[in-house]
C-alpha cells in the first residue's frame, strides 16, 4: 500500500483534530444533564465559552486563507479578500453577542452563529476556496455542535 499524499495527510489530520475538537460539546451536555444546580450551571456556561471560542477559531479560517496568499483559489480571482477578512470577525462578534442577551437566548444565539458560518463556510468550499471534504466535515461538526447546543437549552434557561 502506497503513502498518503501530503493533502491526505492533511485532511485525516484535520479530521482527528476537528472531531476531538467535540468532545467538549458532547462530554459537556452529557454532564450538564447529570450535573444539578449550580453545578449544572456551572457546566452549561463552561460550554457556552467554549462553543464561543469555536466559533472565533472557525472566523480566523478565513484570516489564514487570505493572509497567506491563497485567496485567488476562488471564483473571483482573490477579489474578495477584503470582505473574507471582515466576515473572519463575524463569528467571534455574534458568539461575544450571545454572550450578553438574557440567559435563555444564549444558546439559541450561539446556535444560529453556527449555521450561519456553517452557511458560509460551505459555500466557500463549493466556490473552491477549500479542498470538497472541507465542507463534508463543517456540516458533520455543525450538526453535532448545534444538536448538543440544542440539548443545553433546556437547561440555559
Amino acid at each position: 500500500m502506497g503513502a498518503l499524499s501530503f493533502e491526505d495527510r492533511r485532511a485525516s489530520v484535520v479530521r482527528l483534530l476537528s472531531y476531538g475538537g467535540l468532545v467538549p460539546f458532547v462530554g459537556g451536555t452529557a454532564l450538564a444533564w447529570m450535573a444539578e444546580g449550580d453545578r449544572q450551571a456551572a457546566v452549561v456556561r463552561a460550554v457556552v465559552v467554549y462553543a464561543v471560542s469555536i466559533l472565533s477559531f472557525i472566523g480566523a479560517i478565513h484570516w489564514g486563507r487570505v493572509l497567506s496568499g491563497r485567496e485567488g483559489a476562488g471564483r473571483d480571482g482573490g477579489t474578495s479578500g477584503p470582505a473574507w477578512l471582515a466576515w473572519g470577525v463575524a463569528p467571534s462578534l455574534l458568539g461575544w453577542g450571545a454572550t450578553l442577551l438574557p440567559s435563555g437566548l444564549t444558546v439559541p444565539a450561539l446556535i444560529l452563529s453556527f449555521l450561519l458560518a456553517w452557511a458560509v463556510d460551505r459555500s466557500a468550499a463549493a466556490d473552491g476556496r477549500y479542498p470538497r471534504w472541507f465542507g463534508t466535515l463543517r456540516t458533520r461538526l455543525t450538526i453535532v455542535v448545534c444538536l448538543t447546543l440544542a440539548a443545553l437549552i433546556p437547561l440555559a434557561g
